[in-house]
């Protein structure tokens, strides 16, 4: 992908939605552990020549709070084996590897035919008894949404907003690898499990832009073209209850970037300061063609 906003496709709301809507196929639940259910989904096509990331994230949200709708999901720890093929529709595969009365783990497959382009593992839990409580703060610092201006992110067809706007992700422009984005979507059902399955979908697309933020297009072609980026894996865990309708802070950084690799992390904040998800990611980030 190149640098800028431009890198991102088009997304409808309505489009992602329906993409959510997971169909089972066979027996809804066989029930103990090694069962699997399975569930048939639908790709989102865009200008994109391959499945988006964003768009297993969030599917896999859904499809394991449908296995175990009692339990929320906490972490989804998923890798990126292969491109997966946006034409055609694909199989969801979730296997049951435990489940207790507090907590629940699960296996995720996305396959077309004999391959594989997608796998997770997914913990799910209910609250329980509380001994301590402490979270890293949300700097005071940290400019809030009404004191951003507007970003138009393609892939996120709802409220984006950060310091300077466009510009902080223009390619003519440099800046440190980091960038904290307030985003709000108020077009989808107002549920916990959307929540979170908007929230995967959102923290996916940013690790290749904020490792780009310190290099201008001018030292992009020196260096030898367009850069190419790929995601390999990507860890989400959640930490408390949020709404996809209130502002959210993602506070993302790339930490890493060499030897053709990259590695970001994001931290997700409510606007009163609350730390409701972590997220890491790798992936590559090459040369590409020169356009």
């Amino acid at each position: 992908m190149a640098g800028g906003v431009s890198m991102w496709p088009s997304i409808a709301t309505d489009d992602l939605v329906d993409a959510l809507e997971l169909a089972p196929v066979g027996p809804a639940d066989p029930g103990g552990p090694g069962a699997v259910i399975t569930f048939r989904a639908r790709n989102i096509v865009t200008r994109i020549p391959r499945t988006l990331g964003a768009q297993v994230l969030a599917q896999t949200v859904v499809a394991a709070e449908r296995v175990v709708p009692h339990m929320a999901v906490h972490t989804l720890q998923g890798v990126f084996p292969r491109a997966g093929d946006p034409a055609e529709p694909v199989q969801v595969r979730v296997e049951r590897l435990h489940q207790g009365r507090s907590a629940a783990m699960l296996q995720v497959g996305f396959r077309q035919g004999a391959h594989e382009h997608y796998r997770a593992f997914v913990t799910l839990g209910v609250p329980g008894p509380e001994l301590v409580r402490h979270a890293d703060p949300l700097p005071a610092e940290v400019p809030g949404p009404e004191e951003c201006a507007e970003l138009s992110v393609p892939m996120l067809p709802w409220e984006v907003r950060t310091v300077g706007g466009p510009a902080a992700l223009a390619p003519e422009s440099a800046g440190a690898p980091r960038l904290d984005l307030w985003t709000r979507c108020a077009r989808v059902q107002d549920t916990a499990t959307m929540a979170r399955a908007i929230l995967a979908w959102t923290t996916e697309g940013f690790l290749g832009p904020v490792a780009l933020r310190p290099y201008p297009r001018a030292e992009i072609e020196r260096r030898g073209g367009r850069s190419m980026s790929v995601a390999l894996a990507q860890n989400v865990t959640f930490h408390e209850q949020f709404s996809a309708h209130e502002w959210l802070l993602l506070r993302c950084a790339s930490e890493y970037a060499g030897d053709g690799r990259m590695h970001g992390r994001i931290r997700v904040f409510t606007r009163a300061g609350r730390l409701v998800a972590s997220v890491t990611a790798d992936g590559l980030m090459r040369p590409g063609p020169r356009p």
